[in-house]
């Protein structure tokens, strides 16, 4: 695991001493936004996603964690209050580390440091091109963009595997929206969708809508 790695024995001794493992089932929450930072977590199995609640009850996902990821950390460097929920999006197996055992460590090991530094500084950089995406980018580029993501990232079955809800998490926008726009590109050939899954028929056309989103439905 990244965050971990290059740590004498004696650290990563103590570390896992204090962490305990456990399965998560899929659809709980493993802390909420606002809720104190008690341990940081890492990814043995499964997926977790990060999300930002809204004051409207919306919820944005700004991030997945999957096998070897960390996650939680910055609450317990900054002493603050989760700023995400942590939810299980399938049956996952985590471990925790309490905030005591990973701060001491912290402190001992300039390495450990470095690395939570490093990967603090990809997540902002992540978190920037999102910020970009949601200011810049209307609803249907949003949408193209997300899709081209999750279809990089899809196995070697061809299809993604996922519900109108969660592509709205993932974009921000309300599920209604998501539906329409899947609607539209639907009958103009760009995709297939059926029994949550979709399939990318014209990867050039939502290129083209993300590139040129006013030019790209004409």
């Amino acid at each position: 695991m990244p965050l971990f790695a290059d740590l004498n024995d004696r650290a990563l001794t103590a570390l896992a001493r204090a962490s305990r493992a456990w399965r998560v089932p899929k659809g709980k929450t493993l802390f909420n936004q606002s809720d104190p930072a008690e341990a940081v977590y890492v990814v043995r199995s499964g997926c977790v996603a990060i999300l930002l609640g809204s004051l409207d009850g919306r919820e944005l996902v700004i991030n997945e964690m999957r096998a070897g990821d960390c996650f939680g950390e910055l609450a317990l460097v900054t002493g603050q209050p989760r700023s995400t929920s942590a939810v299980a999006r399938e049956a996952s197996e985590v471990i925790s580390i309490p905030r005591e055992a990973f701060l001491a460590e912290l402190e001992a090991e300039p390495k450990l440091m470095r690395h939570v530094l490093e990967t603090t500084a990809r997540r902002l950089r992540v978190s920037s091109e999102r910020e970009s995406a949601l200011a810049f980018l209307d609803a249907p580029a949003r949408l193209a963009q997300v899709l081209l993501r999750l279809d990089r990232q899809a196995s070697t079955d061809g299809y993604m595997t996922i519900s109108q809800e969660e592509l709205a998490q993932r974009v921000g926008l309300a599920r209604q929206t998501v539906a329409k726009t899947l609607g539209q590109w639907r009958r103009a050939g760009w995709l297939l969708t059926g029994r949550g899954k979709i399939v990318l028929l014209n990867r050039a056309a939502l290129r083209r809508q993300v590139e040129e989103p006013e030019q790209s439905m004409r």
